[in-house]
Order: C-alpha cells, then sequence, then structure tokens
C-alpha cells in the first residue's frame, strides 16, 4: 500500500530545513508522493524548487485568504506559473473570515482570480474555506469552479456545505 499527501508544506523553515529526514519519514510510511502547496509568490520559487528537485514531489501556485499584505496575482501570472509540468494545481486560495474581518472584498476578489486561472490552464483548485461556507460556494458556483474541481481544504463547514461541493466536483480534506 502506498499514500500520497494531497497537500503539505514542506518548503517551510522547520520542514525544509530538514528535507532530507522529512523524505526519509514519507518514505517510511509509504507516502510516494507529495504535493507541496503554494501560500504566496514571494515564497513560490522555494516551492518550485523542491518540485524541481525531487522526482516525487510536486507543487501548486497560489497566494493563501490569510495572507492579507501580499501583492495580489493575476489570472496570467497565475497561469504562467502553472505551465511549469511539475504544477498540478491552482491554490491555495479560498475565503477564511474566522482569522480576518472587516471589509474582506479583496479575499473574494483574490479568489476569483485563482478561480478564472484555474480554469485557464485547465488545473484543480485547492481550497481553503474556514467560516466562509455560503460565499466560497456561491464565488465557486459563479466562477464555474466545477469545470476544474479539485479539494475543499481545512473545511469546517456542514454537511450541506460539503454536499454542495461534492456537486461542484469538489473531493473535502
Amino acid at each position: 500500500m502506498s499514500f500520497i499527501d494531497s497537500h503539505c508544506h514542506i518548503n517551510f523553515p522547520d520542514l525544509v530545513n530538514n528535507i532530507d529526514d522529512v523524505l526519509a519519514q514519507m518514505h517510511a510510511n509509504h507516502v510516494t508522493k507529495a504535493l507541496c502547496v503554494s501560500v504566496n509568490l514571494p515564497d513560490f520559487p522555494q516551492v518550485l524548487a523542491l518540485a524541481e528537485r525531487f522526482e516525487n514531489i510536486y507543487a501548486s501556485v497560489g497566494v493563501h485568504p490569510d495572507y492579507e499584505n501580499e501583492i495580489e496575482p493575476t489570472v496570467a501570472q497565475l497561469v504562467a506559473l502553472a505551465q511549469h509540468p511539475k504544477i498540478i494545481a491552482i491554490g491555495e486560495t479560498g475565503l477564511d473570515y474566522f482569522r480576518l474581518t472587516g471589509d474582506l472584498e479583496w479575499q473574494r476578489e483574490r479568489f476569483r482570480t485563482h478561480i478564472r486561472a484555474a480554469r485557464a490552464c485547465k488545473k484543480p483548485l485547492i481550497i481553503h474555506t474556514r467560516a466562509s461556507a455560503d460565499d466560497t460556494v456561491r464565488i465557486m458556483a459563479e466562477e464555474n469552479a466545477q469545470e476544474v474541481g479539485g479539494v475543499m481544504h481545512c473545511f469546517t463547514e456542514n454537511w450541506e456545505t460539503a454536499q454542495a461541493a461534492l456537486d461542484l466536483n469538489f473531493y473535502i480534506s
């Protein structure tokens, strides 16, 4: 039996500084592949470098909804970065109303940008959703996210939201 880690951040300092141990632990636990998920564009080159360095590591490109003060990616920028053969998804993206409050229209616009990029390059989405179920599902439907599907990550919502996501061609994580 083997496993695939569909969402990790092995580029984070505590892990990347011990990458040989991390990879050995993956091997010992029959984890044969891993998706290192991007959370911002300044750190994306490091995420991509890990994917290029290790045959069994893949990457995504995106900006996490908790990263408020990041430069906003454009659809064209995300699509261009996603052309690399080791980039297999767009994200981490989505909405998080748990950690941040106030006017979060920038989160909703960033989310729409990621969905449009995923549709343009035909790669699945990694969606972080927390305390934002109604807006998350509404935007997914409005932007036709079901065309590419993906994974609902950090899913803490109710069954109705899970069913809506499943109906939109998404897995729950």
